[in-house]
């Protein structure tokens, strides 16, 4: 785990959704000074408001670390979602970038997670420590047991049973989450996402696939994935989904897993009826 202290410079490269914000905004209550770096075309412009911030097109690797040297940022972390993978046969980078593209090239022939630990190591390299969300702001864990609601002990089945499916497809760097519904594993993720999953259970009940009552989505970390970059995350619209799709809860590995904003979520737990579990990982870090 990375040690980092309050008032060191933090680049945070910031992609889409509300998770950039978030974390964004606690590390300036923790004391932190983050300088974003928000993905052209991905981050929410909002990010400008709540530190200094650049805007930073696919190729622009020079340019990065350019900024980041002046700003005297020491660390880098990478949050948030990319809508769709950088074509770099596409992309003309800066002059600064230009040695770095082969080696870019060749990572992204592998999965998402060997990606993002490549780019983790190629800043290293350049003098930066690369920093995982779950260091910087621990209050958006998700805490061990029942963090809302009730059910849990009746579901333990199927918390369970989803939690081995998601891991055997972390395995292969395919997803992070599964649901399992009375007893049995109906749906895993793949590339499109957790929101992706929870509307095909929604669509198997309504075209009367699935007949059990309930169910539950359990996020977890893939076995081999670097505990600094994408993280299993949950959050208000996972509730939401979760209950379009007829479940009566989702658990996740305590410790593990990012709240997207704790009581945001807490609350949208509460008013959809479901329970959020965080249970104990399945294997050691």
């Amino acid at each position: 785990m990375a040690h980092t202290a309050p008032g060191h410079r933090i680049a945070v490269v910031a992609g889409g959704g509300m998770l950039p914000l978030l974390v964004t905004a606690a590390l300036v209550r923790r004391g932190y000074s983050p300088v974003v770096f928000a993905i052209e075309g991905e981050a929410d412009a909002k990010l400008c408001g709540l530190a200094p911030a650049h805007v930073i097109r696919w190729g622009e690797i020079g340019r990065f670390f350019r900024l980041a040297r002046e700003a005297s940022c020491r660390e880098a972390l990478f949050i948030g979602t990319i809508s769709r993978r950088p074509n770099f046969n596409a992309i003309r980078p800066d002059l600064g970038g230009l040695k770095f593209i082969p080696r870019i090239l060749q990572l992204m022939r592998g999965g998402d997670d060997s990606l993002l630990v490549g780019v983790a190591g190629l800043l290293q390299e350049q003098g930066m420590l690369v920093v995982g969300p779950l260091d910087v702001a621990p209050e958006l864990r998700l805490p061990m047991g029942c963090l809302i609601g009730s059910g849990v002990s009746d579901a333990m089945e199927d918390i369970h049973k989803a939690a081995r499916a998601a891991r055997r497809i972390g395995r292969l760097d395919v997803g992070q989450a599964a649901v399992a519904v009375g007893g049995e594993v109906v749906a895993v993720e793949d590339a499109s996402g957790t929101d992706a999953l929870l509307a095909r259970v929604a669509a198997m009940r309504l075209e009367g696939l699935i007949s059990a009552a309930g169910g539950v989505l359990v996020k977890c970390m893939k076995p081999q994935q670097d505990p600094r970059l994408d993280v299993p995350t949950i959050g208000p619209v996972t509730a939401q989904h979760a209950r379009r799709a007829g479940l009566y809860g989702v658990a996740g590995e305590a410790g593990r897993t990012l709240l997207a904003g704790r009581d945001e979520t807490v609350e949208a737990f509460r008013r959809a009826g479901l329970f959020l579990f965080g249970l104990t990982p399945l294997e050691p870090r």
